[in-house]
C-alpha cells in the first residue's frame, strides 16, 4: 500500500557531488524510490522555485520525458499539486477529463496511471514527486 501522508523535508542544504554538473542526489533518490515501491513505477522529481518548475531527478529516461511534460503542459496535475499543495491520484488516464491534453500525451508513452505528491517544507511547496505506471489502478491511497 502507498502511504499518502504529505512528505515534509527539512534539509539544511545539499552538496553537489559533481561541482560542474547538476546534483546526482535527486536522480539517485528517484531510482531508489522506483526500486523500493511495488511494481517499480517510473519516478520523477521536480523542483519549484522562482524560475518555475525544473525536473531534477528521474528513475529512467522515460521517466525524465514524462516528468518534463509537467513543464511542457501548463494545465497538468503537477501544476495543480503545486498550486493546491494536495496530492493527485489518477487511476486511469484514459478516463481523466481534467487534463485531457496532458493525459493524452502520457498515454502516447503507454502510461495508464499517475500519482503526484507535493514536497513541502515549513509550509512551502518545494516541488513534487510523481509516480507513473503502465498499469491502470497502480497506486492506491492507504486506508
Amino acid at each position: 500500500m502507498l502511504d499518502t501522508r504529505p512528505i515534509t523535508t527539512n534539509f539544511p542544504g545539499s552538496v553537489s557531488l559533481f561541482p560542474n554538473k547538476q546534483s546526482a542526489i535527486p536522480a539517485q533518490a528517484a531510482a531508489n524510490i522506483a526500486r523500493l515501491l511495488p511494481d517499480h513505477p517510473m519516478v520523477g522529481i521536480t523542483a519549484w522555485g522562482l524560475d518555475g518548475l525544473e525536473v531534477v531527478g528521474w528513475s529512467s529516461r522515460q521517466a525524465a520525458r514524462l516528468e518534463q511534460a509537467i513543464t511542457d503542459f501548463p494545465d497538468s496535475p503537477g501544476m495543480d499539486v503545486i498550486r493546491t499543495r494536495r496530492r493527485i491520484l489518477i487511476t486511469d488516464l484514459a478516463e481523466e477529463a481534467r487534463w485531457r491534453e496532458y493525459c493524452a500525451h502520457l498515454r502516447e508513452f503507454d502510461v495508464r496511471s499517475l500519482y503526484c505528491h507535493p514536497l513541502v517544507s515549513d509550509g512551502q511547496v518545494l516541488g513534487l514527486l510523481s509516480l507513473y505506471s503502465h498499469r491502470t489502478n497502480a497506486f492506491r491511497a492507504q486506508g
